[in-house]
């Protein structure tokens, strides 16, 4: 990394922090920790959801909540680029409807103090577009604006180039180093317990793990997160444990190390984190193959399945009966996170996009700026 005026480079962060805790906004908090360690200044603009929708799950926004978070948004964002004049902007965008048009307010308050600005699209992008024509409006907008794209999985970097027309780089999410297995997992005859960690909701395939279930009497299905109403009335076969609650990191690794097989039948996703921990722990996975999975897993980590088969659960789970099945996939998994997926790793990548960046505005900043006024 380069040195700067200051001896530190200054990355201004609009991502979510806390509450709810998981997801993006752990990413958050281990972005900023990593940042701290290697003498990078790191302020947040926090962009999450405030109040009592933050926590409520399956919660609608309506439009006025969504017009006063844009506004505060907005506010923090010019008083944080006031007060710590950033190199540059990293912007989380979760490309949601009301997002899409929020983070492009964001860039054009950014571009017009003349600072570069990445913009990092944390979902699968053409899953949250969705058809719509003001979406993707917005959408081509935000591209335009910024100095460089980042995409999670390799759908996305395909929608980008067809849409924008213009190229992204895919940067993973990370996980720590202490959170990856040391040891071989130990891989059990038989598969006596399937695991899903996260959210149980209908659109992260519960009901399809709970209708899986039944042609497996002998083997636990383990659902451990928050679950949705519609997914609580289900008649779930007493095979099924609903754990129905926000489990603590520690219990998740426990989870995890007890568990066979990682099943997650998403119906979308970016880039799980759930999954990355399970094959950080050696789990062998079956997934659904949205978003990153199939990068994830390549051919060789687990099973992909479409979203919404039953039958192709059950057939992969049969697939993996054999624990020499479990065992390869248990070790490549493990040695696929190590290779990719540290946090050194993955912030090292970030920290050489920065640099790039930050130079090629400093050198070009001018054409840019006129480039950009003149595609808005």
């Amino acid at each position: 990394m380069e040195e700067y005026e200051g001896s530190t480079m200054k990355i201004l962060l609009i991502s979510p922090l806390p509450p709810p805790p998981g997801g993006i906004t752990t990413w958050t908090e281990k972005y900023v920790e990593w940042a701290k360690d290697h003498s990078i200044c790191a302020e947040v603009v926090n962009n999450a959801v405030i109040g009592g929708r933050a926590t409520h799950l399956g919660s609608k926004r309506e439009i006025s909540s969504e017009i006063q978070r844009t506004r505060r948004i907005l506010t923090e964002l010019k008083r944080k680029i006031s007060m710590c004049r950033p190199d540059a902007v990293h912007l989380n965008s979760p490309c949601g409807r009301f997002g899409i048009m929020r983070d492009y307010l964001c860039a054009l308050a950014v571009k017009k103090k003349g600072i570069p600005v990445i913009v990092h699209f944390r979902c699968n992008i053409e899953d949250q577009i969705n058809n719509s024509r003001l979406s993707l409006y917005f959408f081509k907008k935000l591209t335009a604006s910024a100095n460089s794209i980042l995409v999670l999985n390799s759908p996305s970097k395909e929608f980008v180039l067809k849409h924008a027309r213009r190229d992204s780089r895919q940067v993973a999410n990370f996980i720590d180093d202490d959170y990856v297995i040391e040891q071989p997992k130990p891989i059990s005859p038989e598969i006596r317990k399937v695991l899903f960690v996260g959210n149980v909701l209908e659109s992260k395939g519960a009901k399809e793990i709970v209708s899986a279930a039944s042609d497996f009497p002998g083997t636990e299905f383990i659902l451990a997160g928050p679950v949705e109403d519609k997914v609580s009335s289900l008649n779930a076969p007493g095979n099924v444990r609903l754990l129905r609650k926000q489990i603590p990191h520690e219990e998740i690794r426990d989870l995890l190390d007890e568990a066979d097989v990682f099943l997650f039948p998403s119906y979308t996703e970016g880039f799980s984190n759930a999954m990355l921990e399970a094959m950080a722990r050696g789990v062998p996975i079956i997934a659904t193959g949205v978003g990153a999975n199939a990068d994830m897993i390549e051919d060789s980590g687990g099973m992909l399945v479409r979203a919404g088969s039953v039958p192709d659960i059950v057939h992969s789970l049969r697939s993996m009966s054999p624990a020499s099945v479990r065992e390869r996939m248990s070790r490549w998994n493990v040695n696929k996170v190590r290779d990719a997926y540290l946090i050194n790793r993955v912030m090292e990548c970030l920290i050489g996009i920065y640099d790039e960046v930050i130079n090629d505005e400093r050198k070009y900043g001018k054409v840019h700026m006129d480039l950009v006024s003149n595609s808005l």
